[in-house]
């Protein structure tokens, strides 16, 4: 069970790089937040605790890319 929980954020983190490639900015910062959030309970479970800071300070810097999109009026999709 723990192993599926890695690779399920391995495939939307995966999703997330495919999306922002194809300028679908809002679908690849949803699945890079959520892939990550899944990565980071898998670190928890298996006491990755550099991986899991890793995955935080990704998360904080797609809020910000979020944010800056945002400000600029440019996201899309």
């Amino acid at each position: 069970m723990i192993e599926i929980l890695g690779w399920v954020g391995t495939v939307l983190v995966l999703i997330g790089y495919w999306a922002n490639s194809n300028l679908r900015h809002r679908l690849a910062m949803t699945t890079w937040i959520a892939g990550d959030v899944i990565w980071i309970t898998y670190d928890v479970f298996i006491e990755n605790w550099s991986h899991m800071v890793l995955s935080l300070v990704i998360i904080g810097i797609n809020i910000y890319g979020i944010y800056k999109i945002i400000a600029n009026g440019r996201l899309s999709r």
